[in-house]
């Protein structure tokens, strides 16, 4: 009897030990995911001001000053940049404009041109949200706006390519390379397709399409070699 009331009392003691053995689930702490080293590169340099935003209303303030200064001479008349919000027609078919404030040398406002950032066409802004055609702006010189000389083959992004026959200084007819062709209604430096679909602006030799699915820079090409002789023969 005394043996066994002395086994119960030894199991009495080894059980509390065994049961601080047991062994508990400790929860894995949650793995960081993985870091893209370009993604982390690229927000450290939009953090520091190293990526411009593009934008997106297509020409820059800079593109449409350079326009106007090509029919204002600077050296006695200013261009400055409005913080005038303008913008004409409704959902797709709206176009926005900048808006330039035009003064002479001795500080006196001579006008506002409003230029449109999709097509680059200059017009006279009167204000209140009001166009008028650029040739009613007080500075308009026809001979600085002189008709331009479209014709000539152009070759532009993807492979596209450009022909234009300019038959008279109010219209001439494009050809893409896609098979796209029609009329185009010339206004300065600036032109327009007969459905209004497609914008032509006109700058430096250099002709930029806008609308249509062919929109880019169309750089002139040089005349074919070849076609010349053919052409003497």
């Amino acid at each position: 009897m005394k043996r066994s009331i002395a086994v119960l009392a030894l199991f009495a003691l080894f059980l509390p030990g065994c049961a601080q053995q047991v062994d508990v689930a400790v929860p894995k702490a949650e793995e960081a995911p993985p870091v893209n080293p370009q993604s982390q590169a690229l927000t450290r340099a939009e953090q520091a001001g190293l990526l411009e935003e593009s934008d997106p209303s297509g020409m820059t303030e800079d593109e449409a000053r350079g326009l106007l200064a090509e029919a204002i001479d600077e050296t006695q008349y200013t261009i400055d940049l409005t913080d005038e919000t303008l913008s004409v027609g409704k959902d797709d078919a709206a176009h926005e404009y900048y808006v330039f404030a035009v003064g002479d040398a001795a500080g006196e406002p001579v006008g506002k041109v409003a230029v449109d950032r999709e097509t680059g066409e200059k017009y006279n802004y009167l204000g209140d949200g009001v166009l008028d055609e650029y040739a009613t702006f007080p500075l308009y010189d026809p001979a600085a706006d002189a008709a331009c000389d479209w014709e000539g083959a152009y070759a532009g992004p993807a492979l596209m390519e450009l022909e234009i026959l300019q038959g008279d200084a109010d219209s001439f007819t494009y050809l893409f390379s896609d098979g796209t062709v029609g009329e185009a209604v010339i206004s300065g430096n600036t032109a327009k397709s007969a459905d209004g679909e497609i914008n032509f602006l006109f700058a430096e030799d250099i002709v930029t399409v806008a609308g249509g699915g062919l929109t880019g820079n169309y750089t002139p090409q040089p005349a074919d070699p070849a076609g010349s002789a053919a052409e003497e023969e």
